[in-house]
C-alpha cells in the first residue's frame, strides 16, 4: 500500500519504522502511527482514525495436521505446538470464540514467540507448530495449499487498523492525503 502511494506521490517522502511497541506521537515528534489493535481502542490526547476491522483466523501447516490429527473442535488444538505474537511472558493466552458466541480459552507455552508476524507466517508454513494471524496475511497461503484454516467457525478477536495523529489542525497535507489514501485503500480491500 505504501509503494503504491509513494509511486502515485512521488514528492512526498516518508520515514516509516515499524514496530509493535506502542510510540509516543507527540514525544516521539511522528507525524502518524498506524496500529492494529483489538478494541476497545483508547489513544486520550491523540485524534484517531478507524481504517479497516481485521479478522483473524488459526492455521497449520497440511503436513502437521497430517502429523498430529484433524481439528474438528477447539479441543484438538491442545496437541499441536503453537506460535505466538507478542513479547516473551510466563503464560501465553488465546480465545476463540465460536458458534453462539461460545469461547474456548487456551494456555498455552509457545514453541516460538515474536513480534514478527512474517516469521510466525514461514514458521507455521514450514509446519512447526500452529498459528493465528490476520486472515488477510495467510490467504494467499490458504489458497495455494502452504496452510489451512482450522476451525472457521472459532475465530480469534480480530483487531481494529488505525492511524493516531496529534491533530486535526496543522496536520501537513501530504500527512492528511496518505490518511485519506490509507482510508480508500482499506476500504477496496474489505470490498474484494
Amino acid at each position: 500500500m505504501l509503494a503504491r502511494f509513494m509511486a502515485d506521490y512521488p514528492k512526498v517522502s516518508l520515514h516509516l519504522e515499524a514496530t509493535n511497541r506502542r510510540v509516543d506521537v507527540v514525544g516521539e515528534g511522528l507525524d502518524l502511527a498506524l496500529r492494529v489493535r483489538p478494541p476497545p481502542l483508547e489513544d486520550s490526547d491523540l485524534v484517531l482514525k478507524v481504517l479497516a476491522q481485521r479478522s483473524w483466523c488459526v492455521a497449520a501447516s497440511p503436513a502437521l495436521v497430517r502429523a498430529l490429527g484433524d481439528v474438528r473442535q477447539p479441543e484438538d488444538l491442545l496437541r499441536y505446538p503453537t506460535l505466538d505474537l507478542g513479547p516473551a511472558r510466563p503464560q501465553h493466552q488465546w480465545t476463540l470464540t465460536g458458534p453462539d458466541t461460545r469461547r474456548f480459552d487456551w494456555e498455552h507455552l509457545p514453541r516460538l514467540v515474536t513480534d514478527d508476524m512474517l516469521m510466525l507466517r514461514t514458521a507455521a508454513i514450514a509446519g512447526a507448530g500452529v498459528v493465528q494471524l490476520p486472515s488477510m496475511m495467510m490467504r494467499d497461503q490458504i489458497l495455494r495449499g502452504d496452510m489451512m484454516a482450522l476451525l472457521p467457525d472459532w475465530r480469534p478477536q480480530g483487531g481494529v487498523v488505525h492511524a493516531v495523529y496529534p491533530s486535526r489542525r496543522g496536520l501537513l497535507p501530504a500527512v492528511r492525503l496518505l490518511l485519506d489514501f490509507l482510508g480508500q485503500q482499506f476500504a477496496a480491500l474489505e470490498e474484494s
